[in-house]
């Protein structure tokens, strides 16, 4: 990520710096302002292209992409601009009792749970899709699914806006 970082910053300073240099060098009456917003959105758009800016840390991912393999889930997944598989079927049978909420706006995510696992599905979708082991699809709305019984069962609340979250059992 530290590169990527470099690289956007690279290009927008060269680019503010050669508009500067044509901007005096020819005496043309244009607008910095304007100018160094347009620079910066092309520099965006090129770091993205080459890797993106994005940000990827243990529980959110904002445009990029990873993999969590959850024995100790953290209690909120963000998913912005990015894609993200979270596998809870190895989760440890301590953290049953636990909520675990994921929230994907404008992304994919595919969750992967265990069957054994008595677990408590919670999908809110609001224009976007959500889909759970059951085979229901939510496109606006909510639906919930139990899976299993027991005393200690685990939780997860699954938003998504402008997106797809895929719950499936491995």
């Amino acid at each position: 990520m530290r590169g990527s970082q470099g690289l956007f910053w690279g290009i927008f300073l060269i680019g503010i710096g050669v508009l500067m240099i044509i901007k005096y060098q020819f005496k043309l009456n244009i607008s910095m302002p304007r100018i160094i917003i347009g620079v910066l959105l092309l520099a965006l758009g090129i770091s993205m292209l080459l890797g993106g800016p994005g940000v990827k840390t243990q529980s959110s991912v904002i445009f990029s992409e990873g993999n969590v393999q959850a024995v100790k889930p953290e209690k909120e997944y963000n998913v912005i601009f990015g894609n993200l598989v979270i596998d809870l079927s190895t989760i440890s049978k301590d953290e049953l009792g636990d909520s675990i909420k994921i929230n994907t706006v404008f992304g994919n995510t595919l969750v992967k749970i265990d069957p054994s696992i008595p677990t408590l599905i919670k999908v809110n979708s609001a224009f976007g899709s959500g889909s759970t082991p059951d085979g229901s699809t939510i496109v606006f709305g909510d639906h919930t699914q139990k899976i299993g019984e027991g005393d200690q069962i685990l939780t997860i609340e699954a938003n998504v806006v402008f997106g797809k979250i895929d719950i499936i059992e491995k």
